[in-house]
């Protein structure tokens, strides 16, 4: 494996880690039926769990920029994009375009939603913030 190789697997077995452990700790505040604290840490590990898991998968591609994925907190539009692509759920979906097109465009307006919880990602047309209360 190349220095490139490695650095490139790297990275993505940190994100696929750190994408885990926030998934739990998502998991485990949202279970909460009674929260002693704000919504908005819930949102803010949901957010950090989908773009380091989206990171993940999307670093292994050989063709995108690993210094690029690094520095945003986007990405996860373009996982589930990807991931509708893919031939198992093209095959999942056969002949039925419609349903597919429906699900691509939820998933993918749901996918922005929860990028846009990110304070960096769209300050000026979504100042709400999931990091803070």
């Amino acid at each position: 494996m190349t220095d490139a190789g490695a650095r490139r697997q790297a990275f993505a077995e940190a994100f696929a880690a750190q994408g885990r452990s926030d998934w739990d700790v998502y998991k485990h505040l949202s279970a909460l039926t009674r929260p002693s604290f704000p919504q908005c840490h819930t949102l803010h590990y949901l957010q950090m769990a989908t773009e380091k898991i989206a990171k993940a998968y999307r670093i292994r591609d050989t063709a995108a920029d690993v210094d690029e994925l690094v520095r945003h907190h986007t990405g996860f539009v373009e996982f589930i994009n990807q991931f509708f692509r893919c031939e198992t759920i093209r095959d999942e979906y056969r002949g039925q375009d419609a349903v597919l097109q429906t699900l691509l465009r939820n998933a993918t307006t749901l996918a922005r939603e929860i990028e846009k919880l990110a304070p960096a990602t769209d300050r000026l047309a979504s100042p709400e913030n999931a990091e803070y209360p």
